[in-house]
């Protein structure tokens, strides 16, 4: 199962619950239970979309690029999907074309993912950082109301 998306969103809800606070990806891998690798490969694709910024040396780490109400978890999703190929992706393949399945497959698979892709992202457009941040808070405090994080 591809976790990519869930872990990028985890990585940017924690940097904008540690505002102005760099953060490393070591810190980072372990509040999202992964190996800090995979954060520094996800951090480098939130990178490239504008998302995060890094500070290097003594104290450095990683920081939101913007605030967490203008990152959408659109931003996020399409960061992911440049890192590495869609999991909606049809025209990666070659269907048999002698095959009479195979030779509408690709047209069909196109037909029925559109819809289903654009609700997708329209429902991600609508949801900010800044708003999975509330959420995250409110959960905390319903859950462990003497927690701080």
């Amino acid at each position: 199962m591809n976790t990519r998306f869930a872990v990028a969103t985890h990585i940017l809800a924690y940097l904008a619950h540690s505002p102005g606070q760099p953060v490393s990806s070591d810190v980072l891998a372990g509040s999202a239970g992964t190996h800090p690798v995979v954060v520094r490969r996800l951090l480098g694709a939130l990178r490239t979309a504008g998302l995060v910024q890094s500070q290097r040396g003594t104290g450095g780490g990683t920081l939101l690029a913007r605030p967490p109400a203008d990152i959408s978890l659109l931003d996020v999703y399409r960061a992911m999907q440049q890192a590495e190929s869609d999991l909606f992706q049809v025209g990666s393949t070659t269907p048999n074309q002698e095959c009479n399945l195979g030779r509408v497959m690709q047209q069909t698979l196109e037909e029925m993912f559109g819809p289903a892709i654009e609700a997708m992202c329209t429902a991600l457009a609508a949801v900010s950082v800044a708003q999975l941040q509330q959420q995250l808070h409110q959960r905390l405090a319903d859950c462990c109301p003497h927690s701080s994080a």
